[in-house]
């Protein structure tokens, strides 16, 4: 009898043991969190990630104790973090309940064509009906979600929301896995006198086309939701923050004062190798960043984490008497005053601080081969701004609603292409890509007759599905082009079927995932991030054929 009480005990004791490991674990999972809400997981099943999501109108306190009427998804701004692993399948189940269409856009994922959320692979998703998402998450990084109807004023009214999809334990380095992770996500809006969300394109006309030109940039800063929020660290205690830049316009150069940062990752996951000795992480709208650091400051000290300017071609506007628009450069541009964007606050330490020690070998990446690769050239400008508000946003001389299948640049699944981004403007423009990571060749900046003045040598190598196209320097004739490699294969898992995308908007099928129905692709979209200007026109998609 003795013998089975203690073997009864020792069992009690590694059930208490492994709830308490679990508990642990969980605590720890609300600190990467960071106080986002988190999507509840439904099913049981660990390879499958299944949730609930609505979007809906409710009020959201960005500034304390002021109620905002927002747009959320579960309630909440930014909407809740979805996690998942590797391989996991993906169910989101997701139901409109706002007074206007919608679709869920799940940025930077390789998925099926059909489930990508466009308005070239889905119809909106009308006010009190429900879609269904299904696909399996193919690769490892911070992915967001967000509208693509209407995406300028549904993202600025709170509709976006981060998808965590966590790297298999044995592809990552120790002093990584053991670092404690944030999420971060960084976002502006702008806020009326009584702490409402402004509406779009609003103000006198000078304003209205200031709003369009630079894009529209918030005067309240958020970092997952909340303004100058709080963060508790340990002196020599490593950090990981898993970042993105959700803000329509606003370009987010975030910098930890008196620490030098260590990029990881990006958009496409880990780097082959860290970027060490960063002054700041810079991101552009949409895109995201992997940095770690280890934080030095006594107990009870606090420090400032600070938004700083870049330098990115605003334009200032001038509505003279005879109805004439002059368009001239901002003089600030790049020299806008710091703004204070979260505080850290250091707790006693009780264990020895530790120095960053990362591995100098992170992944293998495997660099694009463009032997015999065709290349497309696309071309980014805008219209002159009228007086009445008025300026086009273009790609090839078109906006997005003029731009036909016969305009569209077209892909064979399986072929790699060159593409040759050139800016024609005097501003910088966030270019994004659905469904395929690319590689960055390149930057060569052209003075008005044609004649190179720089070439900027590709980057450390790196899949991301975001570059930012520089302005040009020089007047109007002058051109910056950034080239990329892109191969239009199916992820791992997909097939050449699931990738699929051709016809235009008129071939777009709804598909019913209940009845194992899938919808139709008319292609997969590529813009201009700053969401005004895809607003504007700034948009178009290639045409992906088996």
């Amino acid at each position: 009898m003795a013998e089975n009480l203690g073997k009864n005990s020792f069992g009690v004791v590694a059930i208490f043991l492994l709830a308490m490991i679990l508990v642990g674990c969980l605590h720890e999972e609300d600190k990467e969190a960071f106080g986002l809400q988190v999507a509840e997981d439904i099913n049981p099943d660990p390879d499958i990630v299944e949730i609930n999501l609505e979007a809906r109108e409710d009020y959201v306190e960005m500034i304390p104790g002021v109620p905002s009427k927002v747009y959320t998804y579960n309630g909440s701004v930014p909407g809740p973090l979805i996690r998942g692993n590797v391989g996991d399948t993906l169910i989101v189940h997701f139901t409109n309940n706002l007074p206007e269409p919608t679709t869920i856009h799940w940025h930077g994922l390789r998925l099926p064509a059909d489930m990508d959320g466009s308005t070239m692979s889905q119809n909106p998703i009308q006010p009190g009906d429900s879609f269904t998402y299904k696909f399996e998450l193919t690769e490892a990084s911070l992915f967001w979600y967000h509208p693509h109807v209407r995406t300028n004023e549904q993202v600025e009214k709170g509709l976006a929301g981060t998808l965590l999809v966590k790297e298999r334990k044995r592809d990552l380095a120790k002093e990584i896995r053991k670092a404690k992770q944030k999420i971060l996500v960084l976002d502006d809006v702008l806020l009326d006198e009584d702490g409402q969300v402004e509406a779009a394109f609003t103000g006198t006309p000078e304003e209205v086309l200031l709003k369009k030109i630079n894009g529209r940039d918030g005067n309240t800063l958020l970092v997952n939701g909340r303004e100058m929020p709080t963060m508790h660290v340990k002196s020599g205690e490593p950090v990981r923050w898993r970042m993105v830049n959700i803000a329509n316009n606003r370009f987010m150069r975030v910098v930890v004062t008196g620490h030098k940062l260590t990029r990881i990752g990006g958009d496409g996951g880990l780097l082959e190798a860290p970027i060490e000795e960063m002054d700041d992480v810079f991101l552009v709208s949409g895109q995201r960043a992997d940095i770690m650091f280890v934080p030095k400051g006594e107990p009870g000290s606090e420090l400032i984490v600070y938004w700083k300017d870049t330098a990115r071609g605003r334009h200032s506007i001038d509505i003279m008497d005879n109805g004439m628009v002059k368009m001239g450069d901002d003089e600030m541009d790049g020299n806008y005053p710091d703004i204070p964007l979260m505080r850290l606050v250091f707790e006693n330490n009780r264990k020895p601080a530790k120095e960053l020690d990362l591995p100098e070998d992170l992944r293998t990446i495997e660099p694009i081969d463009i032997t015999g690769a065709a290349e497309t050239t696309l071309k980014f400008g805008h219209s002159m701004p009228m007086a009445d508000g008025t300026v086009k946003f273009l790609i090839n001389g078109k906006t997005f609603p003029e731009v036909t299948a016969a305009d569209a640049p077209d892909a064979q699944v399986g072929e790699t292409q060159v593409w040759n981004l050139v800016n024609m403007t005097g501003g910088d423009h966030p270019f994004h890509l659905h469904g395929f990571f690319f590689q960055v060749l390149e930057t060569v900046y052209k003075d008005e007759n044609g004649d190179v003045l720089e070439v900027v040598s590709a980057p450390p190598l790196e899949n991301v599905d975001m570059v930012n196209l520089p302005a040009r320097r020089g007047p109007s004739g002058a051109t910056s082009m950034v080239k990329i490699a892109i191969t239009f294969d199916p992820a791992e898992g997909l097939t050449g079927a699931d990738i699929e995308a051709n016809g235009g908007l008129a071939v777009i099928e709804d598909a019913d995932i209940g009845m194992d129905v899938r919808g139709r692709s008319g292609g997969w979209q590529f813009h201009c991030h700053i969401l005004e200007h895809t607003a504007g026109g700034m948009m178009s998609y290639v045409e992906v054929f088996q």
